[in-house]
């Protein structure tokens, strides 16, 4: 189910959720926030060799959302800029928090 209320293009079914993120590494600032064209922007310090960058992407997510690094998961896009992530959450409580930072930050 998609909310566009939002403006980011999110699924969830359950306690899990599922976007697109636009990453930019080598960002002189690592940031989580704002949209292109319905997809999270996620800035890293990383370099895009090896795996770095999408494990500070997924660092990032989880610091963000409030969450552990184990919950979120890369699903497409690997060696690409625009990425589909899954995130997994514990409770109905952790998504509700997260939900509102979401909304907060893309208002």
């Amino acid at each position: 189910m998609s909310e566009p209320s939002v403006g980011l293009d999110r699924q969830h079914d359950g306690l899990t959720w599922k976007f697109r993120v636009r990453v930019t590494p080598k960002a002189k600032k690592a940031s989580v926030g704002g949209l292109h064209d319905g997809a999270l922007k996620v800035s890293v310090h990383a370099v895009p060799e090896g795996g770095k960058a999408n494990k500070a992407v997924i660092a990032s997510l989880a610091k963000w959302l409030g969450v552990s690094k184990s919950r979120v998961t890369i699903t497409a896009g690997d060696t690409a800029r625009l990425k589909m992530v899954q995130v997994e959450f514990n409770s109905t409580g952790e998504m509700d928090d997260a939900e509102t930072k979401l909304k907060k930050e893309l208002a």
